[in-house]
């Protein structure tokens, strides 16, 4: 697999965000998988990627990760306001 960037990065994190998120699924969509499954691919990298910047073992950053799935939780409503789901019974 080869990773290609055409045009310049968004220099907004909004942007980026976007543009992960696309690579995540069209990663998912050429593998035959459902794209839902980039959720668990982009938190499995984005522990991968704490885990190896942090030198700390994943057990030792487990509730840096935590507090940082809550403020990416805030960030991502504040990006797309996010709305409420339905749960059908």
């Amino acid at each position: 697999m080869q990773v290609e960037i055409k045009g310049k990065p968004p220099k907004d994190p909004q942007g980026r965000v976007l543009a992960i998120e696309a690579a995540a699924k069209a990663i998912c969509q050429s593998a035959g998988t459902d794209p839902a499954d980039a959720v668990m691919m982009l938190m499995t990298a984005a522990c991968h990627l704490y885990t190896v910047h942090s030198g700390k073992s994943s057990a030792d950053s487990i509730t840096h990760l935590a507090h940082s799935l809550g403020c990416a939780t805030v960030a991502a409503d504040d990006f797309f306001k996010l709305k409420t789901v339905k749960v059908q019974p």
